[in-house]
């Protein structure tokens, strides 16, 4: 009998499975809803009660991209993720840093507004998370501080991410989109 362990599961899958795509592409709307969701909020009174709701949205749907997040490295470490269609040494350079940045800051990101909000002593009312800490404003504040530099750089490693992706799909021909999107394959 033969057990699957992260030592064993060496073996490269030659595309990315079903739950890989989809987690990719919840993630990706996800925070396309969280930039939304923070725009519109700022825009709004402060006494406005929507700006409320709109923020207590944004905290949940971040702690779900954490989850997903760390779901998403986690199944890479056990499954293997496809090797990178060959290319110049200095392509599948840039594709490695970019996709570990983008891997860390979706960690990253979520993580320090989670901590911001349970370090400033409320919970993710959506999600039936309770206040878990003490505020403690000298956490809360690092984390605010860290939060959105964080963001930027994660626009950047997305736009990077993007622009990779078409230029794989329409300047080299080559199969990468179509590992992130299905009905591509093959074309």
């Amino acid at each position: 009998m033969t057990t699957t362990t992260i030592a064993s599961a060496d073996k490269q899958p030659s595309e990315y499975g079903a739950l890989a795509v989809t987690i990719h592409w919840v993630i990706f709307f996800a925070v396309i809803a969280l930039f939304a969701s923070m725009n519109y909020a700022q825009g709004l009174d402060k006494a406005d009660p929507l700006r409320s709701t709109m923020y207590n949205w944004h905290k949940a749907i971040g702690t779900c991209v954490l989850g997903l997040a760390v779901l998403r490295v986690l199944w890479i470490r056990i499954h293997g993720a496809p090797e990178l269609v060959p290319s110049p040494r200095i392509t599948e350079v840039i594709a490695r840093i970019s996709h570990g940045l983008l891997y860390l800051l979706l960690i990253a990101l979520p993580a320090t507004g989670v901590g911001m909000t349970l370090f400033s002593g409320r919970g993710i009312d959506l999600l039936g998370i309770p206040p878990l800490f003490e505020a403690n404003k000298a956490v809360a504040g690092a984390l605010h501080a860290a939060h959105g530099p964080l963001f930027l750089a994660t626009v950047i490693v997305v736009f990077i991410h993007i622009v990779g992706a078409l230029w794989h799909q329409y300047g080299r021909h080559d199969a990468t989109l179509g590992r992130m999107v299905p009905w591509l394959r093959g074309k």
